[in-house]
């Protein structure tokens, strides 16, 4: 099964989501600084009336097949950001920021 970029990003999005809101409150929570990505993509063009370029994430080893489909691997350093109610980023935590207490 493989799974559009796009969806891979939305799904992690949600789970930093899920991991802030379920460390409210909590003693210890961590800062995110960034998530690094090392992902093994299809790449695949269409020409159909709609056609385009799709990156699809590999969930396992690519099949031979008839597509004009080409592997690659992307890096992404992704840096997480959320908005006060003034539209000012604001750090993310998923838990209290303790880098003041590690030496």
């Amino acid at each position: 099964m493989d799974i559009e970029l796009s969806e891979l990003l939305a799904s992690l999005r949600s789970e930093i989501e899920t991991a802030r809101t379920e460390a409210d409150g909590k003693d210890v929570r961590f800062k995110i600084e960034s998530v690094d990505l090392e992902l093994h993509v299809a790449v695949e063009k269409t020409k159909q009336v709609k056609g385009g370029v799709k990156f699809w994430v590999l969930s396992g080893d690519l099949t031979g097949g008839s597509k004009n489909t080409r592997t690659h691997v992307i890096k992404l350093r992704l840096s997480p950001e959320t908005y006060d109610a003034q539209g000012q980023p604001t750090t993310v935590l998923t838990g209290d920021d303790v880098s003041d207490l590690i030496g």
